[in-house]
This record gives C-alpha cells, structure tokens and sequence, in this order.
C-alpha cells in the first residue's frame, strides 16, 4: 500500500512538471501556438448583427415581386388619360352616342420600357480547417451559416438602396431605381410639411390615383411630426389608469385631405436628402411599382480550389414603375 502511494505521488508530480512546461510566461499576447494548454480559447462565431437594420429594407417588403422570365423585363407604362373632360388634360372626346350609332373611339399614348436583369450579391468563403473548428459548440451555428445569414442580410440592404438610388449611368452592372424613373412630378420642400405633403398629394390625386407612401429622412420626419403636433390636434401626454403618463407620438399615417384616403409615412435612412411620395399600389390596377425576380434571393455553391467552401448570395432583379406620373420626388434642405 505504501509502495502504490509513492507511485501515484510520482505520477501526480509528473503531470505537475509536465503542466508547468507546457505554460508560457506571455499569455497576455494573442500566440495560439505558444499559449497554455491551460487557456481557453474563444471560438464562438455568433455574430451580434451591428447593421442598420432599424427603418432598413422599408421598399424590398413592401413592393410587390413577380417572377421575371427570358433575359430582360419589358413593360408598357399609359402616359395619356383616360377621362373625356378637357379640364386637367383629358381626350376632349364626347362618352355620349346617339340610338343607332356607335361610341366614339380613342387612343391612348403609351410608352414602352425595357431592363434588363442585374444581380446582386455577396460572395462568402470559409476556410475549411475554419468551419471544421467552428463545429460541435452546443446551441451554436457554424461559422458558415452565421456568415451567410449575414451576407443575405447585406444583399437585401443593398437592394434597398439600389431600389431608391439606382441609376445606370453611375453603375451599369445594377438597374435604374425609383429616383432616376420619376422623370414627371418633382418639387422642392426646405422641410416636410402637412400642408405641403396635401399639395403634392393632389397631384399625384388629379393624375389619376392617390398615395400610398412617403418616405423621408429621420430629420424630415421629425420636423413633419413636430409640424403636425404644433397644429394642437394631438394629444402630447397620456395618462393611464395607475398615473403612469406616456408622452409624444410616432407619425404612422397621413390622411390625404382630397378623398379621404390615407397613405404611409416610414422614416429611411437611405433617402438622404430628398423625400419620395409614392403610389406603390392602386385598386384598380394592382401593383404600380414592382420588382421583377429572374432569380429570387438564394444561395449558389460553386467549386473552390482551394480548402474552402464557396458561395454566393444572390439575386437577379429589376425595378419596374408603371404609373411613373404617379410618384413625387421632392428635394428637401437637410
């Protein structure tokens, strides 16, 4: 018994000495080859998401999408109107025929436009050694599918931009966005206000639809809101049943003034100095703005030669505005 003492006494020592040789003096310096075997290493890769996500992709969810075939989009956008009274620009063309007769016939001028489709995409490579290391963590994804949880997010931020911004003299692999295609209705507002939002609307209103959406910059929308609340219509502060008291509003919606209808207001960090009054849809005609998906957001493999894994997140798309006289760019001052 005592002999097997003196053995495990031994043995403890051993590993001791063996512990102590494997430890470095600087384990305050990042040296992975060198450090103790006693130091954990942190190897999770979540991501905590630092990106604007936050007033992001307000168009990409609301726009309306269909799948797009063959190499380019190809649409036909009605310039004339439809009304007979000559006021406010119509045919000039009497409705009314006599028993026995037959109605007056029209024409309508119609524009035709083209795009062909452009891709968007990141591209994400992962070293194999890497996402061999990244696997078994309990509760944690690999590296790899954090990654492309990330590049999707950044593809879909940057459609966004693209749908407003877009404009293919500056980039021709990308596609003409809203801005570049409102050609008709533009003004110029130093700072958003209700009334001055009404009379816009009213162009849009006399051209044939109303509304559905203003888009403006975090300033933009603070002025509007402070704009409306200083007209004394809102209740600033609200007191519940226990005395607790909520003070201020968000600015959700604006009723249009002329037909009663109400259209959307979201800030958007992507606007920059301008602000956009939209018709996105109209009942009778169904989606004015939409984007044409040849490919929609996905993932593609593709080879690698070298130990890594290789993939694209990608889409092929394009912006098509129908109604382009039913949509307001105004420029503001801030």
């Amino acid at each position: 018994m005592f002999e097997n003492q003196i053995t495990n006494d031994a043995l403890n020592q051993v590993q001791h000495e063996i512990s102590k040789a494997a430890e470095t003096i600087a384990t305050n310096t990042f040296s992975p080859g060198t450090r103790s075997i006693h130091s954990p290493e942190n190897l999770d890769e979540k991501i905590k998401l630092v990106v604007p996500l936050n007033a992001g992709a307000i168009l990409r969810g609301r726009l309306g999408r269909v799948p797009g075939f063959g190499q380019a989009a190809a649409w036909k956008k009605m310039t004339s109107k439809l009304h007979s009274s000559v006021a406010d620009g119509g045919n000039a063309t009497v409705m009314s025929f006599a028993d026995a007769g037959s109605p007056s016939e029209t024409s309508q001028t119609y524009s035709s436009a083209s795009a062909t489709y452009k891709l968007l995409g990141r591209k994400l490579e992962v070293g194999g050694l890497h996402l061999a290391a990244s696997r078994g963590r309990a509760g944690q994804p690999d590296v790899q599918v954090d990654r492309e949880a990330l590049k999707m997010i950044e593809v879909i931020l940057g459609e966004e931009e693209m749908i407003i911004h877009g404009d293919t003299d500056n980039e021709a692999n990308g596609f003409d966005g809203i801005l570049k295609q409102i050609t008709t209705n533009s003004g110029t507002l130093t700072f958003l206000t209700a009334s001055g939002i009404q009379t816009h609307a009213k162009t849009i209103y006399d051209a044939g639809s109303s509304p559905t959406l203003l888009m403006a910059n975090s300033a933009q929308g603070q002025h509007l809101a402070n704009n409306l609340e200083g007209s004394g219509s809102i209740q600033r502060t609200m007191i519940d049943n226990q005395g607790s008291a909520v003070g201020g509003f968000a600015l959700s919606s604006i009723v249009n003034n002329i037909d009663g209808s109400k259209f959307d207001f979201r800030t958007s960090r992507y606007v920059d100095k301008t602000a956009l009054l939209l018709t996105e849809t109209d009942p009778k005609i169904g989606n004015v703005i939409e984007m044409d998906d040849l490919i929609p957001l996905s993932r593609v493999d593709v080879p690698s030669t070298s130990f890594s894994f290789v993939s694209f997140i990608l889409e092929a798309t394009v912006c098509k505005v129908f109604a382009e006289n039913w949509q307001v760019q105004l420029t503001t001052g801030t």
